[in-house]
């Protein structure tokens, strides 16, 4: 077997293993919400460490392959636009609005996260950025969707992620429609000692939560995300200028 075939095949699969992880996080999510809390964003997690190996490995074949770039963008919408979406659907959201128009309220909120987040991925998919990303990440919304949608279903912090799903709702909107938005968001691909470091440490945290499922670990990730989401394009912005100069 050749370099080629080698990691192609690799990619390949670690892009499939994400689609499933998606899938079963879906299923999960819908018919084992309450039983299984813990388990569409552990699901959502493994999509994204799949996500990540797949994209590593595929650097390194000499060609790109067909088959794996359009199963990656499959993939990605299931795992980190209709999973989220639908983790949006089960929570307490949904529980507060049982007549009238509202009914149509959490739909509408999580159609238009997942709809926001296959824009994302379109654009992305259609046109890869290398030193920044243009948008918020798809993972990193989803990061911060899951955490937020868990926690209002395991209703751990009542006060924060309240019936009403105020903050949920709020997080939802403002996270579609950051990833539709052209506001640059820092990558790895930059290279630079701090990016690396912090992407280590979020991938810590992160990993954390498989193993150690539990609030502690959700509001460790849901702070990194909304970090994240707020400072990054400042952080991206001072870090260009001080290199420039």
């Amino acid at each position: 077997m050749n370099t080629f075939n080698r990691y192609t095949i690799a990619a390949n699969l670690f892009t499939v293993f994400n689609g499933l992880a998606g899938i079963f996080g879906i299923v999960i999510a819908i018919f084992y919400h309450e039983t299984l809390p813990y388990v569409p964003f552990q699901l959502l997690i493994f999509g994204e460490l799949f996500d990540f190996l797949d994209g590593f490995l595929a650097k390194r074949a000499p060609s790109p392959s067909k088959f794996g770039v359009y199963a990656d963008s499959v993939s990605d919408v299931i795992t980190f636009a209709i999973l989220p979406g639908i983790m949006i659907l089960k929570t307490n959201l949904i529980g507060t609005n049982e007549t009238g128009m509202l009914i149509f309220l959490p739909l509408l909120i999580a159609g238009f996260y997942t709809i926001s987040g296959w824009i994302r991925l379109i654009r992305f998919a259609s046109n890869p950025t290398s030193v920044y990303f243009e948008g918020l990440p798809s993972p990193a919304a989803a990061l911060l969707i899951g955490a937020s949608a868990t926690i209002s279903t395991i209703n751990e912090l009542p006060w924060l992620f309240g019936e009403d799903g105020f903050l949920l709702s709020i997080l939802a909107i403002s996270s579609g429609i950051l990833m539709v938005l052209v506001i640059n968001y820092p990558t790895p691909k930059r290279g630079q000692k701090a990016d690396l470091t912090l992407i280590g440490v979020a991938g810590v945290i992160v990993i954390s939560y498989l193993i150690f499922p539990g609030i502690l670990t959700l509001i460790m990730i849901l702070s990194m995300s909304l970090f994240y989401t707020i400072v990054g394009p400042l952080y991206l912005n001072y870090t260009s200028r001080s290199k420039s100069k």
